[in-house]
Formats: structure tokens, C-alpha cells, sequence
């Protein structure tokens, strides 16, 4: 109502009411005054009605309007704004809010963030290079993982300033050395470059010695031969053996040399088993890549290690149960099982084989005697414990084609000359029970069966590095591999431990009789020995006799002096002609091809009186070497000096011929 109300005349509103603020519509940034009910509106004007707001107040520099300022009356600095951020000057280790025109307030806390500047890396990490501007502290968001605590693979080596380079991986941490590098054949790794930085041959590299150097004649059979450049065949004319060596690792596919009188043979597959020991002409030296060798495990039982392989120094004789180390190496790992049976009662015999390692990828072959049957049926095959090979005759392959094997009637004197001994029977009386594995690539088990013990023959190229074990160290040196010289390196006694799966039978660990020597034999079966093994060689002819007379039977003195016998006579059949033959009793021949073959040489010796003049007919010499033709690359080594080297002569004239 008016103030005046009492008055004016009037019963309508227009006359007796004024307008009030209530209703009034504030202009942006005004609200209405409080107590707008009670204030009247005086020709529109909103200043009665409305107060300015600090929304439409405009805050100076560093300073932003209040968030509420829409309901503040006011539009002076200090009621509508609010201090930002941005004037804030932060400590060192801090840095300005990245929104910090945006932030009100006035304080560290408030406007700064701490940057990495300030904080410790562990060893083996360091701070990011911008730290300084990197807002965080902790590991994850102020380190990075330096080369320091990397480690490079076996070849490479750690830089230098790995402290300082921020990486982890071989490329960013890591220099390649030598060790690592794989020098090509014929060469090796200087000794003074292991940590040398370098991954070609001439950094790294020097040409190499031998691999193996053998007093060995390898010819015939016992190596394949590699002809040489130069050469109508696979010998040629050598001026030194450094020469020879040089000759053959420039010729694709020759591993190994033999060299003598002046002449080079290039030769790969050496068999060392094969091979003739060498009267100091001829020397034998493996330049690329390793020979085979053969060991055998014979009777009770005699071990012909992979050096001695014809007994030129005896055997290995032991005599007590267990299991033995016969091949030791990083790749391959044999052990023999010694044990006890009916017919050597006090002196054991091998019975069983274990054969493992990662070049068969550590899966693992047995078989041994395991009874109680005698014979074939009574030995038990395993591949990774499952029985295999249990028919005779069956085969096997396993599913990796890693190992084959059969289990068949086999002939012993195809496999090696001593095969037989003790229970094979007489040379020549055909095939017997036995099982064979090949285990890829190069290693071959051959293994007779008696009735309770075997015979086996291990055939193998020497794997790299270290070689060990009854079977010998495969050096070419026989007068290592003697049981004194592998007690010496700790091989000789029984392993605590064997890789066999499980124990062997009771009755083969304990013997039932005493150990017998020569003294024990009675002069009957002594005398039977003596005359059994008048034929073997002198440094076996003691072991012959030990198996008489451990064995009670003359018959196990038989085939070692017969196969024996054979090759010396038939050396004293051609030595009158100056040849010098091969002893054919030690590269498995048996005797009766042996006997056949005398008489065919003889008459093809016979023969060669009549006709040797006409075969030269023709030949020259070369720097004063004798020619051969390629068919005669093998008879040179066959040939005494004399041969080599003497003058050759033309019919027609009998003139000397100076080539």
C-alpha cells in the first residue's frame, strides 16, 4: 500500500498500490537488493531493485574473480578476486603448476609441483637428462635403467661408459668380442683377443695346428680319400707338412692330411681304429674336422680304448662290479655296468650300457642283462624308461629319428675282430644275438649277447672339447688311456652315481667267487693257455691267458691269437718282396677272407714279378718325388723308401728320366 494510503480515495489497486522490487528482472551481473519486497520500484530503475555483482567485475593480472562471484554484491579488487599462482616464484627441486594462472593461492604447497632434480637413483639406473622440468619422485617416473646392470650375451662385452648410456638392450649396452666369433677351419681364435672388440677373421683369428696330430698311417680303408689340386689323384708333392696342411684346407671336403716323404694325401671319415701305427714316415694330422674312433668292452672285461684299439699296449682289465664311466664328454655321456655271473664268478664283466646327453637332447638309452633268463631273452632295452626291442629280432626308431635299433642275429666279426671274445664262439661261425643303435650323427653301439654279460663296441666321432673315460681321452696317444694314468684323472673307480635307471640285479653286485690269477690256473688249462695264445700279440698275450683261465676253457684264447696268427703270417709271407703290408688282422677281416686273400695276392704278386717293369713304363718324377697314377695314391703309402725314391727308368734306352 501507498505510505499515503489512509488519504486516497480509492477501492482498486492502481490507485492504492505501489510496485515493489519482488518481481523486478535484474539486469546480468546485478541480483535484487535483500528486502526487495519492501522496496518500490521507482520508474523502472534497477538500481532500486539490484546491486552489481562481482561477475562482472574484471580481476587485474594474476589474480581470477572468485568461483562464486555471481552471488557476491560487490565490484571492487579485494571482494571479487582471488590471488593466482602465477606471481609464485618456487623453490629449487619445484616447478610452477602447469594451470598455474588457473590455481588461487599463494604458497608452495599450493602452486608448485617437485620435479625429479632432486632425486637418488639406484646402482645401475640414472636421472633423466630433464629431470629438472620432469615433475615427479619416485623410481619409475625419475629413472631410466642404464647399461650398467645389463648383461650382454656370452660373445659380447659391456661398453666402457655403460654407466652413462641409458639402455637395456645387447644393441645399445654391448660391443661384440671374439669370443664369440666362429673362426672358419683351419684357424683359431688368438689367445689375446678374448675381450678384443672384433668379429671378423683378421681381428680375430690365426691360422691353426692340427686338431689332433696322430702316429698314424691312414690309408685304404681307414679314410676316404681327398684329392688334392694339383694332382692326378689325392696325392701330390708336399715340401713341407705345413705345405700339406695349407693343400688341404683349400680344398672343399678334406679334414685331415697324411703326410710323409715328402708327399701330401688329403683324406676325411678317418677311422683311427682303421689305421696303421707309423714307423715315423708318415704322419697323420686332423686339420677340420674330428676322426672316428672305436672302443670295445670285452670279456671280464678288457676295455681297447679309442687310441688302443689293436692292444698295442694291453687293455684296460677291471675286474671289480659297478658302474664306470666309459665316455665322459660335454655333449655325450656312456656308463658301463660291471657285473658278476655264473661263468666269471669272481671277476666281472660288462652287462649293460647307459647312454645320454644333450646330443640326444638328454633323453637317455639303456639295456643291459637283467635276467632271470639267459640269454637274448633275458636283456631289457629302454628309450626314456619305455621298453623297446623286446622280440628277437624287432626294431626301433625313436620319434625324434635321433636313435635306431634293432635287436637281430648279427656276425660279430663284421662289426670288429675281437667281437666274439669269450662268448661268441669261434671266428667265422656266423651271426649271433646282439642288439646295434645308431644314435645321429656319428656314434654307433654294437652290442653281442651272451647269457649274461655282452661284449660292445663303441664307435664314434670324437665329439668336441674334452674327452674322457675307460674308453679312453681320444688323444692318438695309447699310453694315457692305461687304468693308472684314468685313475690319475679320477675315472677308475665306480661312480657313487650312474645315470642307469636303477640298480643293478642283486647277483651281479656280489661275487661268488675269489678274483683268479695265472697262479690260480692248474698246469693243465696254463699249458692249454699258453699254446691258445701263442698267436696273440705279446702285449695281449697275457689278458689271453687270463680269460683261459678265468673262463676254465682254452676256446676263449682262440680267436684273438687266430685272427692274430693270420696277420703275421701273411706279413711273412710278402716281407721277402719288401712290401709292408697292413696288418689285416686289425681291421676286421675275418680269417678266413684273410687266408683267401693271401692266396690272391700271392697270385697277383706272382703276376706283378713279371709285369711290375711294364707298370712303371711311362712314370716321371717331380721334384724329385716319384709320379703315381691315381690308382697308385695309396699304394705310395704302402711303398718302403726305397720305392719312393728311386730313380725310374724308360725300356727304350734305359734312360733315367729328369722330369
Amino acid at each position: 500500500l501507498r505510505d499515503n494510503a489512509a488519504s486516497i480515495e480509492g477501492e482498486d489497486a492502481a490507485a492504492c498500490c505501489l510496485q515493489t522490487c519482488t518481481k523486478f528482472s535484474c539486469p546480468e551481473s546485478m541480483i535484487l537488493r535483500d528486502g526487495a519486497k519492501l522496496i518500490t520500484v521507482v520508474d523502472g530503475d534497477a538500481t532500486a531493485c539490484c546491486l552489481p555483482t562481482c561477475a562482472g567485475f574484471t580481476c587485474p593480472a594474476g589474480k581470477v574473480v572468485r568461483d562464486e562471484a555471481s552471488s557476491i554484491t560487490g565490484s571492487d579488487e579485494a571482494t571479487c578476486c582471488l590471488q593466482t599462482c602465477s606471481g609464485f616464484t618456487c623453490p629449487t627441486g619445484s616447478i610452477l603448476r602447469a594451470n598455474e594462472a588457473t590455481v588461487t593461492g599463494f604458497d608452495e604447497t599450493t602452486c608448485c609441483l617437485k620435479t625429479c632434480c632432486g632425486f637418488t637413483c639406484a646402482a645401475g639406473m640414472s636421472l633423466r637428462a630433464d629431470a629438472a622440468s620432469f615433475t615427479g619422485f619416485d623410481e619409475a617416473t625419475c629413472c631410466s635403467q642404464t647399461c650398467t646392470g645389463f648383461a650382454c650375451p656370452t660373445g659380447m662385452m659391456i661398453l666402457a661408459s655403460a654407466a652413462g648410456i641409458v639402455g637395456s638392450d645387447e644393441e645399445t649396452c654391448c660391443f661384440k668380442t671374439c669370443a664369440g666369433f666362429t673362426c672358419p677351419a683351419g684357424h683359431a681364435l688368438k689367445t689375446d683377443v678374448a675381450g678384443k672388440a672384433g668379429s671378423d677373421v683378421g681381428t680375430c683369428c690365426e691360422k691353426s695346428g692340427p686338431m689332433l696330430q696322430c702316429n698314424l698311417n691312414c690309408f685304404g680303408e681307414s679314410a676316404t680319400p681327398v684329392p688334392l689340386p694339383g694332382g692326378n689323384g689325392n696325392g701330390i708333392p708336399a715340401g713341407s707338412i705345413e705345405m700339406c696342411r695349407d693343400f688341404c684346407m683349400g680344398t672343399d671336403g678334406c679334414e685331415a692330411i697324411v703326410f710323409g716323404q715328402g708327399m701330401c694325401y688329403g683324406k676325411k671319415d678317418i677311422r683311427t681304429s682303421k689305421c696303421q701305427p707309423s714307423d715315423g714316415l708318415f704322419k697323420t694330422e686332423v686339420l677340420t674336422r674330428m676322426p672316428y674312433g672305436t672302443c670295445i668292452i670285452m670279456g671280464d672285461p678288457h676295455v681297447l680304448t679309442f687310441d688302443n684299439p689293436l692292444g698295442a699296449i694291453g687293455d684296460i682289465t677291471q675286474l671289480t662290479a659297478g658302474d664306470y664311466v666309459m665316455v665322459e664328454s660335454d655333449l655325450l655321456t656312456i656308463h658301463g655296468r660291471f657285473g658278476y655271473c655264473d661263468r666269471f664268478p669272481g671277476e666281472a664283466s660288462l652287462t649293460g650300457l647307459s647312454i645320454t646327453g644333450s646330443i640326444m637332447k638328454n633323453q637317455k638309452l639303456d639295456f643291459e642283462w637283467k635276467g632271470p633268463d639267459k640269454g637274448p631273452s633275458g636283456f631289457s632295452a629302454t628309450w626314456n624308461g619305455a621298453q623297446i626291442l623286446m622280440a628277437l629280432p624287432s626294431d626301433f626308431t625313436s620319434d625324434d629319428g635321433l636313435v635306431k635299433g634293432a635287436k637281430a642275429n648279427i656276425n660279430p666279426d663284421d662289426v670288429h675282430r675281437q667281437a666274439r671274445h669269450t662268448i661268441g664262439g669261434d671266428v667265422g661261425s656266423g651271426d649271433m644275438p646282439s642288439f646295434k643303435f645308431e644314435i645321429a650323427p656319428d656314434i654307433t653301439i654294437y652290442a653281442l649277447l651272451g647269457d649274461q654279460t655282452m661284449n660292445a663296441v663303441i664307435t664314434m666321432r670324437k665329439p668336441s672339447g674334452e674327452v674322457d673315460g675307460y674308453c679312453g681321452n681320444f688323444n692318438c696317444m695309447a699310453e694315457d688311456d692305461t687304468l693308472e694314468e684314468i685313475g690319475k684323472r679320477g675315472l677308475a673307480a665306480p661312480l657313487a652315481k650312474s645315470v642307469f635307471q636303477g640298480a643293478a640285479p642283486a647277483g651281479q653286485a656280489r661275487a661268488s667267487g675269489m678274483p683268479k690269477t695265472l697262479n690260480d690256473c692248474s698246469p693243465t688249462l696254463l699249458a692249454q693257455a699258453q699254446e691258445s695264445c701263442t698267436g696273440a700279440e705279446d702285449a695281449m698275450k697275457q689278458d689271453c691267458m687270463f680269460d683261459v683261465c678265468a673262463s676254465g676253457s682254452a676256446e676263449a684264447g682262440k680267436e684273438d691269437a687266430m685272427t692274430a696268427g693270420i696277420g703275421e703270417a701273411m706279413e711273412a709271407k710278402f716281407s721277402f718282396m719288401g712290401l709292408v703290408l697292413p696288418k689285416l688282422a686289425n681291421v676286421g677281416i675275418s680269417p678266413h677272407m684273410q687266408w683267401m686273400l693271401v692266396f690272391v695276392t700271392m697270385s697277383f704278386a706272382a703276376g706283378g714279378f713279371v709285369s711290375g717293369a711294364w707298370s712303371r713304363r711311362g712314370r716321371g718324377r717331380t721334384a724329385g718325388f716319384a709320379h703315381l697314377s691315381t690308382e697308385d695314391d695309396e699304394e705310395a703309402l704302402l711303398m718302403p723308401p726305397a720305392w719312393e725314391h728311386e730313380p725310374l727308368y724308360q725300356h727304350d734306352g734305359d734312360s733315367e728320366l729328369d722330369a
